[in-house]
């Protein structure tokens, strides 16, 4: 479903709607560009990667936002998608509205029109938006217009709500110029009175000086038994005065009416923020694929400016959004980590379509766009429709590790909370994920050298210079600094000895680079309020959640930011989603467990065991059970403990 803003409020009531009883809800976006003056290396931190992002993305739009919401159908065992393709612009319907600057990447503008993304639909009908905080702005100028218009007073744009100046209540000198203007409007209302006929006037539109002229005039010579009232016209940009006989009391609810209507528009105005309400409110598990630059995104246009701490940050993240899962985390880690070759989402997609993967049946409601009919990579409806389905697909092959193995793995599941909250890092080699619930990974760099050298340097000019110690890897910063990573991580130690001084480059180790540019710290985190109360549904034979090492750690709330989730008040939500927001409380993972252990525990006597049969964990890569449990009994998958 194509949404702009002549549809745009029926679709919201539509999505508040089945987003109610949905399982789960996957999200997508298109840009008018990725980076501007700094891009990301393959050695940045989570620190890093969000600085630079911040910095050197946010000045580009998200144009294009796809949300699309799965239902399962138990009943046909089959997932019900409802798409939905918003088009998002910043116009400023409101005079007081903020008008935009961005930024285009001409690579990124190319790349969406080369797969037929409609930039007229973008532009000419794009749902405007207003951040709460604006939002709230223009209502209080809106309130405090009408509190002065109420007065007789003019009202300043950007007037203070608390002082009105000395100049602004003394009436307006009218220029010589203007003076038959003014003799006009008041002939023009002089017959108008006399008419009794007519109850409304419609002066000529005017510019805004003349319309105060008018109101001081109108107001001066006739004190009561008229309503002005400032209209627009069928062309916008023309606005007029309209003039109605009215009563003391006519005029107070005619007031009241124009209040409620301004208001109303304000309301129209912040557009597709409600969207993101929507999203937030309902606490639902949201699905991205590489998605951290989709969220920054998302909460940079319509919720708040992002925060300069990383730490910041990932609390308003969790504030906004309790349960993200990011599907290129999950395809890169284990179990997929080696079954995968790319994690493109597209070839993610295709491939998650093999065999060896139990892909669900899912089916798009009628009244919507059929994606499975045809491919619109990067359509961000499509992009969001085929994320849901590689999550759904990941989701139930874990399923076939237990024993008996379960066919379907409900979003709700405790075997994916390993992935929950856990943005990609992409292209960074040995820290793949953003944890936004707990610390991130903190990997020994001790082969990793920073390089500085002359402008001139190429690539050949740093292979020779470590040419000692074998194979490297460069990740450029900028034309003068780089990263150098050894593959033989055993010659580390001899570098800074091997490696004669010179004045034409430097040399040292990435620890002594941090100590000079060092990371923010990393605070005790606890999990947030509403994910703490959640309870999870885990397959019958599983009594605690697999740990790989995934430190979810705790995630200390969002520093006294309210939440509004409420999800699982709703008596119509899905059962599974219901019995995840009701019911005991879960243990959170430990922090300090080793890299990617993940632990199966046999089921209690009485749930699903009947027979009293030994309950082992499943055949894997063509090991026996006791040879995949050898040196860990209770592993549920053999998983690498660096990476």
């Amino acid at each position: 479903m194509d949404v702009t803003k002549t549809n745009f409020k029926s679709a919201c009531r539509i999505l508040t709607d089945v987003i109610k009883h949905s399982s789960f809800v996957a999200i997508d976006g298109e840009f008018t560009g990725l980076h501007n003056y700094v891009n990301p290396n393959a050695f940045d931190t989570p620190t890093d990667r969000y600085h630079k992002l911040r910095q050197g993305s946010m000045d580009f739009l998200l144009v294009q936002f796809g949300v699309c919401v799965f239902k399962y159908d138990g009943k046909n065992s089959r997932y019900v998608a409802h798409p939905f393709n918003f088009y998002v612009f910043p116009r400023p319907t409101l005079r007081d509205a903020p008008d935009q600057r961005f930024l285009c990447q001409s690579s990124s503008i190319d790349f969406l029109a080369s797969h037929g993304f409609d930039f007229n639909k973008v532009f000419r009908e794009g749902i405007p938006y207003l951040t709460p905080s604006d939002k709230e702005r223009m209502l209080e100028l809106v309130r405090e217009r009408h509190n002065m218009h109420e007065q007789g007073l003019p009202a300043p744009p950007e007037a203070s709500p608390a002082f009105v100046s000395p100049a602004a209540k003394k009436p307006m000198e009218i220029p010589e110029k203007e003076k038959d203007f003014v003799n006009g409007v008041i002939k023009l209302v002089e017959d108008f009175i006399n008419d009794s006929g007519k109850q409304t006037l419609s002066l000529e539109p005017c510019n805004g000086f003349r319309r105060k002229l008018t109101y001081q005039a109108v107001r001066s010579k006739f004190t009561s038994g008229l309503h002005l009232d400032t209209q627009t016209g069928e062309n916008k940009n023309e606005r007029f005065i309209m003039i109605r006989k009215a009563g003391e009391e006519d005029q107070k609810k005619l007031e009241q009416q124009r209040l409620k209507s301004d208001l109303d528009e304000v309301d129209d105005a912040s557009g597709f923020a409600r969207v993101i309400q929507i999203l937030s409110e309902s606490g639902k598990l949201i699905i991205g694929h590489n998605m951290l630059l989709d969220i920054m995104h998302t909460l940079h246009q319509f919720s708040c400016p992002l925060p300069e701490s990383l730490n910041e940050f990932k609390a308003l993240a969790t504030c906004v959004f309790p349960k993200l899962i990011d599907t290129k985390v999950m395809a890169s880690n284990q179990p997929f980590k080696n079954m995968i070759p790319s994690t493109a989402l597209n070839d993610l997609w295709k491939h998650l379509d093999g065999n060896q993967f139990n892909k669900p049946q899912f089916e798009v409601a009628q009244n919507y766009t059929d994606y499975n009919k045809s491919e619109q990579f990067h359509d961000a409806g499509y992009d969001a429709f085929i994320t849901g389905q590689c999550f759904a697909t990941m989701a139930n092959y874990l399923g076939t590790f237990m024993s008996p193995p379960q066919k379907r793995v409900s979003p709700s599941s405790q075997l994916l909370e390993p992935f929950l909250n856990k943005l990609c890092m992409f292209r960074v080699q040995d820290i793949p994920y953003m944890n936004l619930t707990g610390k991130d990974l903190q990997p020994s760099r001790a082969h990793v050298f920073h390089v500085t050298f002359p402008q001139e340097w190429k690539g050949s000019d740093l292979y020779q210079l470590f040419g000692d110690f074998g194979p490297v890897y460069i990740g450029w910063i900028d034309s003068t600094t780089a990263f150098v990573s050894l593959s033989n991580q055993d010659r580390a130690d001899s570098v800074l000895k091997g490696i004669e001084p010179s004045p034409l480059y430097q040399v040292i180790s990435y620890k002594q680079y941090r100590e000079q540019f060092p990371d923010d710290p990393q605070p005790e985190l606890e999990i947030p309020a509403p994910y703490h109360e959640t309870a999870t549904v885990a397959p019958p034979d599983i009594k605690s959640p697999p740990d790989t090492g995934y430190d979810a750690g705790s995630s200390k709330g969002s520093r006294g930011v309210k939440r509004h989730h409420d999800s699982g008040d709703s008596t119509d939500a899905d059962r599974e989603v219901a019995e995840l927001m009701h019911g005991k409380k879960h243990k959170p993972m430990d922090p300090n467990a080793k890299p990617f252990v993940s632990r199966i525990t046999p089921p209690p006597a009485e749930q699903d065991n009947k027979d009293n049969k030994e309950i082992t964990p499943k055949k894997i890569d063509g090991a026996s059970p006791n040879e995949s449990t050898k040196k860990h009994p209770d592993k549920l998958f053999e998983e690498p403990t660096t990476w």
